[in-house]
């Protein structure tokens, strides 16, 4: 069983994403399965959001959403498409950072 670290750094989340994924067998999905998953849960969080902030108020009872449990669904599909895609999310980040520093914003 893999074993997520103390305190992981982004490279660690997703080598622990990759084992989890393929102990729980959930390697079968193609990166179309897993962005509309990854979609659906960016809706629960926008949902789960929008409680938290006691917006729009629903009739019906629905089950309770925990902010800190979408950013978690969010967190771990992306993990997974950047798996999935081979991208490493840490670089990726670093390099947009760097264009972004470069750039003009209003």
């Amino acid at each position: 069983m893999a074993d997520l670290p103390a305190h992981p750094s982004l490279p660690e989340l997703q080598r622990y994403m990759d084992e989890i994924c393929k102990e729980r067998g959930w390697t079968k999905d193609g990166y179309a399965e897993k962005f509309l998953l990854f979609s659906e849960e960016v809706g629960e969080l926008a949902k789960a959001m929008r409680k938290k902030q006691g917006l729009y108020q629903e009739k019906a009872r629905q089950k309770h959403l925990e902010l800190e449990e979408e950013f978690a669904d969010v967190l771990s599909y992306l993990l997974d498409l950047a798996n999935y895609f081979q991208v490493d999310l840490e670089q990726a980040f670093r390099a947009k950072e760097q264009i972004n520093q470069g750039r003009t914003w209003e």
